[in-house]
């Protein structure tokens, strides 16, 4: 096996946060859960408060738990 870095990438995120609607495209916010769903090319992905929403390099939407968040991205 062989060693590999990931290349650095932009990507855009925000951080959702409880009780707001996150105005992005392919995410829809459920106010009675406090959840947002997420179309994404794997399927259906739920976030929650805390959680990260990213627009992944091919504009791709998707969410992101904070601790791996933490260990995979720095703010530029």
């Amino acid at each position: 096996m062989r060693n590999y870095r990931k290349r650095p990438v932009v990507i855009e995120a925000m951080k959702f946060l409880a009780g707001e609607s996150p105005n992005v495209d392919g995410v829809r916010y459920h106010p009675e859960e406090d959840a947002c769903y997420i179309d994404t090319p794997e399927g259906k992905m739920r976030a929650v408060p805390g959680d990260f929403i990213i627009r992944g390099v091919n504009g791709e939407v998707y969410p992101c738990k904070p601790d791996i968040f933490a260990k995979t991205y720095d703010e530029v």
